[in-house]
């Protein structure tokens, strides 16, 4: 396996390995833990009463189950995949304003970046798909997601790699799994008001409890509401969220919870495309400002309006067997004009951009249920979980795009103040995405020895109405993925794995005319995957070491007689290691280390001169190393301090977008966290700092047209009551 060389700056490898060496004998949490009988006895984990679940809160930084990697409640230590969960404690300990902040500091998962439109980035070298409690949900591209609030969330899950064979058609590189807050018994309350950086003001508040008499109906009702502008000049990140859900439990064995939430977005001018002369590469006029927009202030906005509405229903048949229904309705419209930026016209001298302006209009409505039969049967020395699934999901999209050529705009001495006015409409098409799966999952045991076997048929139907020519195509796609893993759990808690799994994704589309206008067959792609987990008995930390490899075959790729068509000869690899721990030590220490080398290279293309390259804007290697340390400095007050630095080592950008595109160099840079907390009775003050050294870096280049900047130093204090 080839990785590349460590540079200079990153010296958190060499510091996670001494985290490891030294934390080992020092935690002090519960965990799972093998008996002498080789049953793996699950402890009473005690949040506020509450027994820690696959779906539930966890106390503390480090999480025991997750049901992401198997769809059935199983400790992470014998989930056969590398899966990541990123506790609600530590969302607050670190402020997670979005996804991406969410998972800064985990193994592979830093190269997941956020703007307000949308999570961009990979994972494992490709793209993740966005699910909310085990559904996905709409991402038709990123600028048009269907939005995630952290603040509205109990837990937030990274499931590395091919995953189809549980969830179906997808892309190769995992799935973020975020899982709603919903009501609980002994359920703490809170309001919270926060300030800081960019006029940020935002009000929160989570609160909940029974309803009526017993304990049999909760309710928790959590949102927040804010106002605040970007580090990008004229934008906003203005926000109104409600999330309403409802637990009936008329039985023992019953368990229905209701999820709803509610969502509007108000923004300015979202993002940038800034060229890459004078961004990452020298330009003879100097380097543009880390604010710069290329819209307009006066013409940009973006406005979402997002709501979604589902349930959770599980029922007990018996000790052994369990139905379980999961399914969510959503719907999403947005009014999103924007300018951008299309690089330097041709006479520019490079300060001048080509600009155009574009309206777009879409609405999506969908919907996905997921059915499942889970089971334990014993068959001879053999004990069996097993999983009977079937689901459905439908996305329904209407897109509307108004475009043309803007004025340029001078990026060094901006003159702003162009309106476009009405724009010619440029696409108008009604699609229809629907998919079935049937899936079986066997999770055997024999002693320690733990065989996962996943198989899935699905059936994926897409239909397409041009509204403008009033054409109507349609495709159907099968395939079948699977998945069988093999695990080994010792009596000192090191599980090591082996896993090998395959994935699919529809392409749309057909090939040119001259090649008979046939339909593409989907994307493809395989994964083989070894790691070893470590999890000392009587401890909830985790310690996780993975390689893997990773091919997607019929990849599209320019046709080389005809650009505007594509033909599937495109093939990519990655190769990586991961790893990550998470630790907490002592009751008032934890530790959050991680480590990623990758190396993606492009094996098959049209496009001679990318032949070996790396694909754009994926880091070839990432650390995080974070400690916070809590003192009893008082009898009712607390102190904490906390610090983080992380690492984003180089990566690409393609020339041009046809072919023969020479790449570029974007640099790696290392930001650095911290946080002060004090806590007295019910009263908690923590002030957050992101980038302190308010480091000027890029944070990603696609093209010569394509480059964004991260933010500066950011600083924001929240006031929190609990009760």
């Amino acid at each position: 396996m080839r990785i590349a060389p460590v540079p200079g700056p990153a010296r958190l490898l060499p510091l996670f390995a001494t985290a490891l060496a030294l934390a080992a004998p020092a935690a002090r949490a519960q965990t799972a833990q093998p008996d002498a009988e080789g049953a793996v006895r699950l402890p009473e984990l005690r949040v506020l009463g509450v027994r820690e679940t696959a779906t539930g809160p966890v106390q503390g930084i480090s999480a025991e189950r997750s049901a992401s990697g198997t769809k059935t409640d199983t400790p992470l230590i014998l989930t056969p995949q590398n899966v990541t969960v990123v506790t609600r404690e530590q969302m607050d300990t670190q402020n997670a304003r979005n996804l991406g902040d969410a998972l800064r500091y985990t193994a592979n998962g830093q190269g997941i970046l956020s703007d307000f439109r949308g999570e961009y980035g990979t994972v494992r070298g490709f793209t993740p798909d966005i699910y909310l409690d085990g559904l996905r949900v709409p991402v038709p591209v990123a600028a048009h997601s269907f939005r995630i609030e952290p603040w509205g969330m109990e837990r937030v899950e990274l499931l590395r790699g091919a995953n189809s064979g549980l969830y179906g058609q997808g892309n190769l590189g995992g799935i973020i799994n975020s899982i709603s807050k919903a009501p609980y018994i002994g359920q703490p309350n809170e309001v919270a008001i926060q300030g800081g950086t960019f006029g940020r003001i935002q009000g929160m508040f989570d609160v909940g409890g029974t309803a009526g008499q017993g304990d049999t109906l909760l309710w928790r009702l959590n949102g927040l509401v804010r106002d605040s502008d970007t580090y990008v000049d004229a934008g906003r990140d203005n926000r109104i969220y409600l999330a309403p859900s409802l637990t009936w439990r008329p039985t023992g064995d019953t368990t229905i919870t209701l999820l709803a939430s509610y969502m509007r977005d108000d923004a300015g001018i979202t993002g940038q495309w800034l060229p890459a002369a004078g961004t990452v590469l020298p330009n003879p006029n100097g380097t543009i400002p880390r604010g710069r927009a290329t819209g307009e202030p006066g013409w940009d906005h973006y406005r979402r309006t997002q709501f979604g509405i589902g349930a959770r229903i599980e029922h007990r048949l018996n000790e052994d067997w369990t139905l379980r229904s999961n399914f969510r309705y959503t719907y999403q419209e947005l009014d999103y004009p924007s300018i951008y930026a299309s690089g330097f016209s041709p006479a520019g001298q490079q300060r001048t951009l080509a600009r155009v302006a574009s309206y777009q209009n879409p609405t999506y409505r969908s919907f996905a249920i997921d059915n499942q039969v889970q089971g334990r049967v014993v068959t001879g020395p053999l004990e069996h979980t097993l999983l009977f699934g079937v689901d459905y999901r439908m996305l329904n999209a209407h897109a509307r795009t108004y475009a043309a050529a803007a004025a340029p705009l001078d990026v060094f001495t901006p003159n702003y103040g162009y309106n476009p006015g009405a724009l010619p409409i440029n696409a108008s098409t009604n699609q229809t995405q629907v998919q079935t799966g049937l899936y079986l999952q066997d999770q055997l045991r024999l002693d320690r020895w733990y065989l996962t076997l996943t198989g899935r048929q699905d059936f994926a139907d897409t239909s397409t109405l041009n509204n403008r020519t009033g054409r109507d195509s349609s495709q159907r796609d099968s395939h079948f993925t699977g998945r069988a893993a093999l695990l080994y759990a010792f009596d000192s808690g090191v599980s090591p794995y082996f896993a090998y799994a395959t994935s699919f994704l529809p392409n749309i589309g057909t090939m040119s005319p001259a090649r008979g206008g046939g339909a593409f067959s989907p994307t493809t792609g395989e994964q083989y995957e070894a790691g070893i987990k470590y999890q000392p008995p009587g401890q909830s930390s985790l310690y996780s070491a993975t390689i893997f490899q990773l091919t997607q075959q019929n990849v599209l790729t320019p046709d080389p007689n005809n650009i505007t068509y594509s033909v599937q000869t495109g093939e990519v690899r990655v190769r990586g290691l991961e790893l990550e721990a998470r630790l907490a030590l002592t009751p008032r220490l934890n530790l959050l280390a991680a480590w990623t080398a990758q190396d993606p290279e492009v094996m098959k293309t049209n496009i001679a001169n990318n032949l070996g390259m790396r694909p754009a804007a994926i880091p070839s290697q990432t650390g995080a190393l974070w400690v916070d340390y809590t003192w009893p400095v008082a009898e009712e007050l607390l102190i904490t301090l906390g610090g983080g630095v992380r690492y984003y080592g180089n990566s690409t950008g393609n020339g041009s977008p046809g072919p023969g595109s020479p790449q570029f160099n974007v640099p790696s840079y290392t930001l650095v966290d911290a946080l002060v907390r004090a806590d007295w009775r019910q009263w908690r003050l923590a002030v957050n700092a992101n980038n302190l050294g308010d480091e000027k870096y890029v944070a990603a280049c696609y093209t010569l047209a394509s480059c964004s900047y991260g933010a500066g130093r950011t600083v924001y204090a929240t006031l929190s009551y609990r009760w």
